[in-house]
């Protein structure tokens, strides 16, 4: 993708957050309005924007082809999950944090920022592709991250840190399920009514402004002293140039289809997955670590994504 084609969506969709910024700064945003918009994103705009999104742009000859994609995340997950332990022991990352590290230095805000900016920069096509990341994002974050940052809350707190059915519950949400709908649609060859496909494309829409939105709501919030500690730094360099590089290494060993390829490294370049934090406060570990590692990648992937989609 060249550098300034890139450049001028990631800011097209920078401007839209800012006008959350501004709201936020006017004090039209509250505490039940940061709560509300994730929970309609997620819960109702997303599952009907990938249902319509999976039968408009997904025939059944495709299926083997698709589903055979899905090694090319789940190896590269996990591979970046690899060398983030092994940069956090040679950089003595702090133990009250480190699963918390680990975890956002290998996993992205795949569904709630990476399929509207997927879509918006390389269109409804790569929209499939960039749901198979996020199944492999998500099945690894809500398993082994959950895990790590259980891990890293006090003794005392272990023993109930981790809840397989809560993970399960995670993993199996609306998004997934509007995800899996679509594909079953599409295997057994079901064209819904007109009408369910206009009401479910209305209602997608709402998808990627609303997400801006929230993204601007964040980054309104983005002032700490400990902004730029060392942890702090070495985990956003992980999540915005690591991981998209080893899964341009993993892309190139497979040689897959190009935008497939691209999707990919898009997903694997964006900020980290914005429930660590939620985690992180939930375990009692080191939540303000959690919410600035999110508001960084999100300011910093404005520079490094058009990079990263430029040289891939």
């Amino acid at each position: 993708m060249d550098f300034l084609q890139a450049l001028g969506g990631v800011l097209s969709l920078l401007s839209v957050s800012l006008v959350g910024v501004v709201l936020d700064r006017c004090g039209w945003i509250g505490a039940e309005t940061r709560r509300l918009v994730p929970r309609i994103v997620t819960c109702i705009a997303l599952p009907p924007y990938l249902f319509h999104s999976i039968l408009t742009t997904l025939g059944h000859e495709d299926l083997r082809h698709f589903l055979t994609g899905s090694l090319i995340p789940c190896i590269s997950i996990v591979a970046t999950f690899a060398v983030s332990i092994l940069v956090g022991r040679l950089c003595r990352v702090e133990r009250r944090h480190f699963g918390l590290f680990c975890t956002t230095f290998s996993t992205s805000s795949a569904v709630f920022v990476g399929i509207p900016l997927c879509g918006a920069l390389l269109g409804a096509k790569a929209i499939p592709f960039a749901l198979l990341y996020y199944f492999a994002n998500a099945a690894f974050f809500w398993t082994i991250g959950c895990f790590c940052i259980a891990w890293d809350a006090r003794d005392s707190e272990r023993q109930r840190s981790f809840s397989l059915q809560r993970a399960l519950r995670s993993l199996l949400s609306p998004p997934l399920l509007g995800f899996a709908a679509g594909l079953a649609a599409v295997l057994l060859s079901i064209e819904p009514p007109a009408f369910i496909m206009a009401s479910c494309a209305i209602i997608g829409q709402m998808t990627t402004p609303l997400a801006l939105l929230y993204i601007g709501f964040s980054l309104s919030l983005a002032v700490s002293s400990r902004y730029f500690s060392r942890d702090l730094i070495i985990a956003a360099c992980g999540r915005l140039l690591v991981c998209p590089a080893v899964t341009a290494l993993v892309v190139l060993l497979f040689r897959p289809d190009p935008l497939v390829g691209q999707t990919f490294v898009l997903q694997a370049a964006l900020p980290a997955v914005l429930q660590a934090a939620i985690l992180s406060a939930h375990h009692k570990t080191d939540p303000e670590f959690g919410s600035l590692i999110i508001t960084m990648t999100t300011i910093c992937c404005v520079v490094t994504i058009p990079i990263v989609m430029s040289l891939f």
